[in-house]
């Protein structure tokens, strides 16, 4: 999307649009990269561009967490955070082409990196495989808080960075999956241990049916 800003020619007092060039979300630009959105989030977290903050829901009921610019990024004019007044409307940001640019010069760095982390343990890149070839075996694509509680089922060693890095998801909503999944595990116990009520035993007597 091509944005603009409006400037004042002094000599005729007349207001000029001038282009700012072609700024474009983070979603898009992880589109261009090949990645998804939370894929391009965590690579830009990891970058230093994003930050996790604390927003409100759109319900207005909760607080929920997102993968924010910086205020730094927006002073060094790498970005902006958008607010919609629409209802319904969730707030996003858009990478100035600077920020592209900035992106561009480090995206493969990053994603080296944090595919050499992953890959360093054994049991994390074996766990990555068999989430992605659980995945593969699915009719519909799973949620954050699934792929989260596959991983904690059927690896509970790994811990919450690891869990990160194989999903993508942020540190908090990491530890809110888990936590809720801990808290399911435990109510189904519970039910699971709780005897089942006593019922009164009836005898079947054939006479008492009505002829």
């Amino acid at each position: 999307m091509e944005y603009t800003t409006e400037i004042l020619d002094r000599s005729t007092g007349d207001l000029k649009t001038v282009s700012l060039g072609n700024w474009v979300t983070v979603t898009y630009y992880g589109a261009t990269k090949g990645v998804g959105p939370r894929q391009v989030r965590a690579i830009l977290s990891h970058l230093g561009l994003l930050q996790e903050q604390l927003e409100v829901s759109k319900s207005g009921t909760s607080r929920v967490a997102r993968r924010r610019l910086t205020d730094e990024a927006i002073k060094a004019g790498l970005g902006k955070r958008n607010y919609p007044k629409k209802a319904g409307t969730y707030p996003f940001d858009v990478l100035s082409p600077k920020g592209q640019e900035w992106i561009d010069q480090r995206w493969d760095d990053a994603v080296q990196t944090m595919a050499a982390e992953t890959a360093s343990s054994p049991m994390v890149n074996n766990a990555a495989e068999c989430l992605d070839r659980f995945k593969a075996s699915r009719r519909s694509d799973m949620t954050p808080q699934m792929e989260v509680c596959f991983l904690s089922d059927h690896f509970p060693d790994l811990l919450q960075v690891d869990l990160c890095r194989i999903t993508g998801a942020s540190p908090r909503m990491v530890s809110l999956h888990v936590n809720t999944r801990a808290d399911q595990l435990r109510a189904w116990k519970a039910r699971k241990a709780k005897p089942l009520p006593v019922t009164k035993h009836v005898t079947f007597n054939p006479d008492l049916i009505d002829t």
